[in-house]
């Protein structure tokens, strides 16, 4: 194989390698919990006040929805959640997704967690509390956008891939054949 095309074929290695970190980050920063709530929404479930924090909102379909939930005042004994991302009936055509949820160490009887919002619609963040006063229920409404689209100029990059790379094969046999000597001449050493 001739150096410049391996080192091309190494730059579209290393700029698709770029690419994909890039798309990690974007997901790990999209489902990350912030600082500060961008959206505080005081619910009850039964006996239980509650302060439901969105870090990101509006839900960006198909990524997950960071969430945190504390109590609105002191709760002696332990109180455990259960949180589902519901989907609005006749509006979107999903189906319910559990939210995994994990202790928050700052809050007593808070938690934190990320909420799957599969495709855009109208949602509902569906909190069910379970403690020493009984069981409680809740529901947030949560709207869930479209991802922002693909820039023009990027979608016909990356839709014109399969032409790139035949042209280059093409290229490359057009270079073999000229390099071939012709058959019945005898080369001789």
């Amino acid at each position: 194989m001739p150096k410049p095309l391996q080192f091309v074929l190494l730059g579209i290695g290393v700029l698709a390698l770029l690419a994909v970190l890039g798309e990690l980050a974007y997901s790990v920063a999209a489902t990350t919990h912030g600082n500060t709530p961008v959206k505080v929404v005081k619910v009850n479930a039964g006996p239980y006040p509650l302060t439901v924090n969105l870090y990101t909102y509006p839900a960006h379909a198909s990524y997950a929805l960071p969430f945190s939930i504390e109590p609105q005042q002191t709760i002696n004994g332990t109180i455990t959640y259960d949180v589902s991302s519901t989907p609005m009936p006749g509006d979107v055509p999903a189906t319910p997704v559990r939210a995994g949820l994990t202790p928050d160490a700052n809050v007593h009887n808070g938690v934190q967690g990320t909420a799957e919002i599969t495709v855009q619609g109208l949602w509902d963040l569906d909190i069910t509390v379970n403690g020493p006063a009984g069981r409680g229920t809740a529901s947030v409404p949560i709207e869930a956008t479209a991802p922002p689209p693909l820039p023009q100029w990027l979608g016909w990059t990356i839709g014109l891939i399969p032409l790139y790379g035949l042209t280059i094969f093409l290229l490359m046999q057009r270079g073999r054949r000229r390099k071939q000597p012709e058959p019945g001449i005898m080369t001789s050493n």
